[in-house]
């Protein structure tokens, strides 16, 4: 299904950043797109819930309580719920599910274009699928609707399959399923619902009876059998005598039904247990079906291997082919059988009584492989330009920014360009944001002054000696940033430039003890460090101190340095010509390396990241199939191959942020969840790096698509446990809110997101302060719709005052009127709430210099409050009036 112009919602932005862009499919529940995660570049699929399943009463009440459920899954057999909600008005009140984007076929249609199925992969695909509802039915989440069309297959470059199930947990979200009981003789009881097809429906759920997770088990022994004989165990002419066979008649044995296929008995043993009618008789879980498939899988008589494996490169050849389409190794009839073409990934074994295999990239290299990470590539020209910045910082200060997007080589570039530097006797300091990428106020700062000078909170300042004409500026400042004792009641300007005076005499006495030498202060990635931090770095640029310093930092395109054009200048970082990111794939075997190459010319218009090009090498050799064109959706997909265990120990990372410790990471996982030898797979993938305070993430992307792929409410328990641990161990502030932000603990995170604002505007960081305040409000937002808070709309009217001074303070104007008006849309006709509202707007009139709207506005303010019983609020907006009436 191809984009439909006349689809009015094409193009449009939903809450979170997705931006629709294709219709790709509509069913019984919804209509599916295809969008854009914008602040990744990451693909994902939008379900917009039909308007008439959210007409009734109560039905948003319910796609809330089923969607909060289904977003705890967090399984790699199972597409996640990453997001939900409801649209805006502009756009109908729209409820959706935010998904992962699957690339393969269902089974269905694998089964109808390639069937009869080798009795290994049908294992293999039965255990994988069977790994997402043992994961489900834990949290006591039933699917109620398992059939082939809802079990995609996505193919991996080794011949295998990764399976993942789809809808799990949402089939009660629609009316027809609520029962467990599907009407109508065609299957469809109104327009636009298509009910579960009775095929696979447990004779329970036929009976209309409450259903436990062998209902499901049932499903999936029908669709066993479906796949051992190519035919379903009860046929009729119409829905209801189909369920009245499942209630009825036994199913018949798959054995006597296709001689010809030669099903083994331990197979069809299996298939039979699990169809039985009796639930007490069948599986008890998912877990036990997937032993009884091992055994069975062990117990048959495997059939002459259709593969071979290449004696040269080791790849998967078929039986008869003479050259390996790897390599091009010729095959003889002597070489090695290859093993089963779907070898389950490590997702498909499921608990702890079961040892795990090793993934596709450890298990089963392709072809030669190339030494990671990759050499530098195509840099001459950018080496030069930072070297003579360098230079000409030993004539006196200077600033330099690398500026381009996200993965197209900044750290590696800087990374070399301080390497250098280090060999030819320049002191390089690397300044470190905070490793929670929380924005910790003074965090870059406070690391900048303690590797300057080795000052640090324990420092006892009386033998610290100063010997700067602001001396006592500079005690402030050091009292304001490192130690924060003083608790002095310092005006946000006063605050600032402290701030920045500790900072210039700590380079300047850094400088002097290097005898002369280069100092050079690096900051990569400039918007991960908190705004004072920032602001005091360009408020040193701006006055620097008489030395041999060069300031170098990395950011992408659009993000305001604030550093002086006369001092500091920019390069902007583009990718690599087609033609080096090519010379990079020499290593690979052809068709490896071919694929490759087609995937490189695609972005040969808007030039390689160098990022991009190492996650396609990694993905190739890992077996990882056709890589897509994004390179976030090449990480979600390299994430995911890593297996269960891994995949959760990066989400549990991405929480709780760098330079973490295996017991820091285990606080926020389930028991028993083997963290040591998962980190250490994930450091191998080149994913996570070793570092001096533990492991990190080895580029910021990684961690954000991390974070991107776990379930909506599988991020909330996470950053729920994270924020516990944080409070035990008297984290910071910032840290805390943060994590409450994400829990989604509505309360805790209002009043704790509100100090962080407050402490913000203190310290002169309007930046910090306007996104702890947008994050207020759009958890405001979200309690209108979820229920978080018993007052959401007058939470609403609050933080959006707050916020629209904070963005008029920081002189975005037209914003902040535009949030005012939506306040005071809210806010009651004769309510405290509104005069304060009306009188932030009256401000940004007046700061607009529409003097006759604010006065107007002021007026509407006083009367407002007059009428609301506030006395104090009165008083105080008439000797506002009486002092704009007297400066005018």
């Amino acid at each position: 299904m191809t984009l439909r112009s006349e689809d009015p919602l094409i193009g449009k932005t939903f809450p979170g950043g997705y931006v629709l862009l294709e219709l790709i499919g509509v069913g019984g529940m919804g209509r599916v797109y295809r969008a854009e995660q914008k602040a990744l570049g990451r693909t994902v699929a939008v379900k917009v819930i039909h308007p008439h399943l959210h007409g009734e009463e109560g039905a948003a009440a319910r796609f809330i309580t089923e969607a909060r459920a289904a977003s705890r899954l967090n399984h790699p057999n199972v597409v996640g719920v990453i997001d939900f909600g409801r649209t805006g008005a502009a756009e109908g009140n729209l409820l959706y599910l935010v998904m992962e984007f699957l690339r393969g076929r269902d089974l269905s249609r694998v089964a109808y274009e390639e069937g009869p199925l080798a009795f290994s992969r049908i294992v293999d695909i039965l255990k994988q699928t069977l790994a997402a509802p043992d994961e489900a039915h834990h949290l006591g989440i039933i699917h109620r609707d398992v059939k082939p069309e809802n079990i995609v297959l996505e193919p991996t470059r080794g011949g295998g399959d990764f399976v993942k199930v789809v809808d799990f947990g949402l089939a009660k979200l629609r009316p027809d399923m609520l029962t467990g009981i599907v009407t109508g003789g065609t299957g469809i009881t109104s327009p636009g619902i298509v009910c579960g097809t009775p095929d696979y429906m447990s004779p329970e759920q036929g009976r209309g009876d409450p259903l436990d997770p062998r209902s499901d088990l049932y499903a999936l022994g029908v669709i066993m059998f479906q796949l051992l004989t190519g035919q379903l165990p009860f046929e009729a002419a119409s829905p209801t005598q189909v369920v009245l066979m499942h209630l009825q008649q036994p199913p018949p044995d798959p054995r006597k039904l296709v001689p010809e296929r030669k099903i083994p008995d331990s197979l069809a043993d299996v298939c039979l247990t699990a169809l039985s009618k009796d639930r007490a008789q069948r599986y008890a879980d998912a877990n036990a079906f997937i032993r009884a498939l091992d055994s069975s899988l062990g117990s048959m008589t495997m059939r002459t291997a259709s593969k071979i494996v290449c004696p040269q490169c080791k790849s998967d050849v078929p039986q008869g082919q003479k050259f390996c389409g790897d390599c091009g190794a010729r095959i003889t009839t002597s070489s090695t059988p290859a093993p089963s073409p779907s070898a389950p990934p490590p997702a498909a074994v499921v608990g702890p009584a079961l040892q795990q295999p090793p993934p596709p990239s450890v298990r089963k290299p392709s072809g030669a492989r190339l030494t990671l990470p990759l050499p530098l590539l195509g840099r001459d020209d950018d080496l030069h330009w930072l070297e003579d910045r360098r230079r000409e910082a030993a004539s006196g200060p200077r600033g330099a920014r690398l500026v381009g997007e996200v993965g197209v080589g900044k750290t590696r570039l800087l990374a070399e360009f301080l390497g250098r530097a280090r060999s030819e006797g320049d002191r390089v300091v690397e300044i470190v944001p905070d490793p929670p990428h929380a924005e910790i106020g003074y965090y870059g700062l406070a690391d900048a002054i303690g590797k300057l000078t080795g000052i640090s909170a324990s420092t006892d300042m009386s033998r610290v000696t100063i010997d700067d004409p602001q001396r006592e500026e500079v005690l402030r400042g050091l009292h304001e940033v490192v130690i924060r004792q003083l608790g002095t009641r310092m005006p946000a300007d006063a605050r600032r430039y402290a701030a920045a005076v500790a900072l210039r005499w700590a380079i300047r006495r850094a400088s002097k003890d290097a005898d002369g030498k280069r100092l050079i202060l690096a900051f990569d990635d400039l918007p991960r460090f908190d705004g004072a931090t920032r602001h005091a770095i360009s408020d040193v640029l701006g006055e620097p101190p008489e030395a041999p310093v060069l300031l170098v930092a990395s950011h992408p395109p659009g993000f305001e340095a604030g550093w002086p054009a006369d001092r500091a200048h920019a390069r902007v970082v583009n990718g690599l010509p087609t033609s080096v990111a090519v010379t990079a794939l020499r290593g690979l075997a052809p068709q490896t390396a071919a694929s490759a190459a087609e995937r490189l010319q695609e972005a040969a218009n808007r030039g390689v990241a160098p990022l991009y090009l190492d996650q396609l090498v990694r993905f190739a050799q890992e077996g990882g199939g056709i890589a897509p064109s994004r390179v976030a959706d090449v990480i979600v997909l390299r994430i995911e191959r890593l297996g269960a265990d891994a995949r959760r120990v990066l989400q549990a990372a991405a929480v709780l942020g760098d330079d973490l410790s295996v017991d820091e990471i285990n606080q926020v996982l389930p028991p028993g969840t083997p963290v040591a030898p998962s980190l250490d797979r994930c450091v191998k993938s080149g994913i996570l790096e070793q570092s001096l305070g533990g492991v990190r993430f080895a580029h910021p992307l990684f961690r954000e698509v991390a974070a991107a792929t776990i379930p909506a409410g599988a991020r909330r328990d996470m950053h729920a446990e994270a924020g516990e641990l944080a409070a035990e161990r008297g984290a910071a502030i910032e840290v805390r809110a943060l994590h409450a932000f994400y829990a989604q603990n509505a309360l805790e995170a209002l009043l704790l997101l509100e100090q962080v604002a407050d402490r913000c505007t203190q310290r002169g960081d309007d930046e910090g302060a306007i996104l702890a305040l947008r994050r207020s409000l759009e958890l405001a937002r979200r309690a209108l719709f979820r229920g978080d808070l018993d007052d959401p709309e007058r939470a609403v009217v609050i933080f959006s005052r707050k916020l629209g001074d904070a963005l008029a303070r920081a002189g975005y104007l037209t914003d902040a009127e535009g949030i005012l008006r939506e306040a005071l849309d809210l806010a009651g006709p004769a309510d405290s709430d509104r005069a304060k509202v009306l009188e932030a707007l009256a401000r940004v009139a007046r700061a607009r210099e529409r003097f006759p709207e604010a006065t107007a506005l002021l007026k509407e303010a006083i009367a407002t409050a007059n009428r609301s019983g506030a006395r104090e609020l009165k008083t105080t907006l008439e000797q506002l009036e009486q002092s704009w009436r007297a400066a005018s």
